[in-house]
C-alpha cells in the first residue's frame, strides 16, 4: 500500500502571471514537477496535485496594490474588495485583488481623460 505525503510548504507555486509572462517557463516547471512525480512514484508515494486560489492577507494585498493596508481593510468594509475571514483575519484572493486594481485603473483614467 503505497504511502500518502503531505505537503505543508507549497513544493512548486507557480502563478498564472508568471506563466504569462514567461511562456518558456511553463515547459520549465512542468519538467520539475514532472520529475518530482517520478522520484515520489519510485518510493511508492502518492501525489494530489491541486489548483487553489493565491489568498492574500490585507497587508500582502496593500503592498500588492501599492495602498496602505487601511485603504484595502476600508475597501473590505466599504464592500469594493470581496474577502473572506479565516478565524479573525481577513484573506482575499488573488481574482478579487486584481478586479479591485483594475476599476482603480479605470477609474483613474477616467478621471485623467479630460485632462488629456
Amino acid at each position: 500500500m503505497p504511502s500518502t505525503i503531505a505537503v505543508t510548504q507549497p513544493v512548486l507555486e507557480i502563478s498564472p502571471s508568471a506563466v504569462a509572462q514567461n511562456p518558456a517557463w511553463d515547459a520549465d516547471w512542468a519538467h520539475e514537477l514532472l520529475e518530482f512525480a517520478r522520484s515520489a512514484s519510485s518510493q511508492g508515494l502518492t501525489i494530489t496535485v491541486e489548483a487553489a486560489d493565491r489568498l492574500y492577507s490585507p497587508k500582502q494585498a496593500a503592498l500588492a496594490a501599492h495602498v496602505s493596508r487601511a485603504t484595502i481593510l476600508r475597501r473590505i468594509a466599504d464592500g469594493t474588495i470581496a474577502a473572506t475571514k479565516r478565524g479573525t483575519h481577513w484573506r482575499i484572493k488573488q481574482a478579487d485583488l486584481d478586479s479591485y486594481r483594475a476599476a482603480v485603473l479605470e477609474q483613474t483614467a477616467a478621471m485623467m481623460a479630460d485632462d488629456w
